[in-house]
């Protein structure tokens, strides 16, 4: 038996616990999706001078059988004027 399992048999007898919650281990999601998203609502919304003609919905780093090869998003943006810009959102 390990010193953890020896002090948590004693807080349980301690405090009338039976049974003591385990921590679940922290959770590694990538909010890429998300930041992508209020990205592209942001650039949508808040161009009151119409200074973008384009806003692409995110793009998702597929291979070509359309498998997911990472959480990268890519947003594509053209101004009044034709130039275009490339937005990617990626883990760092």
């Amino acid at each position: 038996m390990s010193n953890t399992d020896n002090l948590l048999d004693h807080i349980k007898s301690a405090h009338g616990y039976t049974h003591v919650p385990t921590i679940a281990p922290q959770s590694f999601i990538a909010y890429c999706d998300y930041i992508a998203h209020k990205l592209v609502s942001a650039l949508s919304e808040f161009d009151t001078s119409g200074l973008l003609t384009s806003v692409s919905k995110p793009q998702y780093d597929l291979n070509a059988d359309g498998v997911f090869i990472s959480t990268k998003k890519t947003v594509h943006v053209t101004d009044r004027f034709g130039k275009k810009y490339i937005v990617t959102v990626e883990e760092a």
